[in-house]
């Protein structure tokens, strides 16, 4: 009797585990699982887009090329001096919203940005003065696309 059972068992164990095999949801939750990982890969290969440098118009003939250029920064991680000079800049949200994250030894600042700041209350449009030191580093989040406008 207990060798009967013990096959009967067996039986309906060998079965229940082949049927879990052939369930088409989850095979349709592994194809699916496998595309987002294929889209996670390559977004993390996406290399951070490097600063486009714009010349503005100099008041004065004497100014150095550092003091008459903007940049144009979106989201990702940039060095000082590597990628923007260092100096006095006004921070301006030109489009989209997000983080602006300045860090260095001795100044941080984490402003959350808005080129529309008036229907966004907890944004800023500009920051004015930001002092960019040599060793610091920026961090752009979100959508958000920033003009650095060097100061005198």
């Amino acid at each position: 009797m207990k060798k009967l059972l013990t096959i009967i068992l067996s039986a309906a164990l060998i079965l229940s585990t082949t049927a879990c095999g052939f369930n088409s949801e989850l095979e349709a939750l592994k194809k699916e699982n496998e595309k987002l990982k294929a889209q996670l890969e390559s977004s993390e290969k996406k290399d951070t887009p490097k600063p486009t440098q714009n010349s503005t118009p100099s008041p004065t003939e004497n100014q150095s090329a550092d003091n008459n250029s903007t940049y144009e920064l979106t989201a990702g991680d940039y060095e000082i001096p590597g990628d923007i000079p260092a100096g006095k800049y006004d921070i301006i949200a030109i489009s989209g919203d997000g983080e602006f994250i300045l860090d260095g030894n001795d100044n941080f600042i984490d402003e959350r940005m808005s080129s529309n700041a008036e229907e966004n209350s907890n944004a800023i449009k500009e920051r004015k003065n930001a002092s960019l030191k040599d060793g610091n580093s920026i961090t752009i989040n979100y959508n958000l696309k920033v003009q650095l406008v060097p100061k005198n």
